[in-house]
């Protein structure tokens, strides 16, 4: 993977991280102005996602945003929220990890 595409894949995780706090807040939209901004923010996240597909496959750089997101909404998680990762839990990280990089060597 590119220098740049990882640059790009990484700010469309922080962008959908971003979006999903903001969904959070929007509570249901009830608000609306948070939901709207989380949408907002899925598109940017979507745009440097598309950029990145022009540097790696897309099933890498899918797999990627998503693995990144899953690992790092995790992670904030326990540290924001307090919330307690189980054995099974770390290992599923690890296998995200593992997963994302066996795929992104194979292409």
């Amino acid at each position: 993977m590119t220098p740049l595409a990882l640059l790009l894949i990484v700010g469309a995780v922080a962008l959908d991280l971003a979006a999903n706090a903001l969904l959070k807040v929007s509570d249901g939209f009830r608000r609306p102005l948070p939901g709207l901004a989380a949408l907002g923010l899925v598109l940017l996240a979507f745009a440097l996602l598309g950029l990145a597909v022009r540097e790696v496959p897309v099933a890498v750089a899918y797999a990627a945003w998503g693995g990144l997101g899953i690992v790092t909404a995790a992670l904030l998680s326990r540290r924001l929220d307090g919330t307690r990762l189980t054995g099974t839990a770390w290992a599923g990280i690890g296998l995200i990890v593992l997963s994302v990089g066996v795929l992104s060597r194979g292409h």
